[in-house]
């Protein structure tokens, strides 16, 4: 029996490091637009990640995209300046949340997200998920948080706006996160967090518009720390600007 189990857990490990080997050799890139003349893989994003395959890339060009997205697998969703245009932009249409990270391990970056609902979780993007990274976003105009963390940990949050919202990014039952980086601006409120986590990476904060702050030395950050609103949880190293 001891044989038995030996030999199975050895060949689960096996498979885990075929997989991975696969996963980086064979990684493809399935490319987004929202114009049936540009010659792009697909017109919709959702359609692109139900297409795609763990490791595999989904970048979204230049256009505005409407609805909601589920990020249900490991990918990275990376939008993409295309012909002189903006960074692509997912409109929720005041329903639900622009994008759900909802797989572990999954990235998203470079992407313009608006105009979700108010109801709670609702955010321009939400994230469920654990070791997942969330970087270089604009959030703005969502009557939900402009990034939200629910229930989610290990994730990093790095050099995001949130503008004009709700709520800037707040985190609801999540533990272990680390934010930096991250620009909010003209939120009802900026931050929000009922757990443990960590809104610095040890080098520096995160820039709230709503907290004053000296800087004697003038090194861009804070001579005094910041209490994020809803617990226990502090920005050490917030920035001046």
């Amino acid at each position: 029996m001891i044989t038995k189990n030996v030999t199975f857990a050895s060949g689960i490990a096996l498979l885990a490091i075929l997989m991975a080997v696969g996963m980086a050799q064979g990684a493809a890139t399935l490319v987004v637009c929202d114009c049936r003349a540009c010659g792009c893989q697909y017109l919709s994003i959702q359609e692109a990640i139900d297409g795609a395959s763990p490791g595999d890339t989904v970048l979204v060009r230049s256009g505005n995209f409407h609805g909601n997205i589920d990020v249900s697998k490991p990918i990275i969703i990376k939008g993409e300046k295309w012909k002189g245009c903006d960074l692509p932009l997912i409109d929720a249409d005041g329903n639900g949340s622009s994008i759900t990270v909802s797989a572990d391990g999954a990235t998203v970056e470079n992407i313009r997200v608006t105009n979700s609902g108010n109801e709670s979780g609702d955010a321009g993007i939400r994230v469920v998920c654990s070791g997942s990274t969330i970087r270089d976003n604009y959030a703005f105009g969502n009557d939900g948080s402009g990034i939200t963390l629910e229930g989610a940990k290990n994730c990093t949050v790095f050099a995001n706006v949130a503008e004009d919202n709700s709520r800037g990014i707040g985190l609801i039952s999540s533990e272990g996160n680390v934010l930096s980086n991250n620009r909010l601006y003209n939120n009802a409120e900026d931050a929000f967090d009922d757990g443990k986590n960590r809104w610095d990476d040890g080098g520096v904060g995160n820039y709230y518009a709503s907290f004053s702050c000296a800087d004697e030395n003038n090194d861009t950050i804070c001579d005094s720390v910041y209490q994020i609103p809803g617990g226990e949880s502090v920005d050490a190293l917030p920035l001046v600007g």
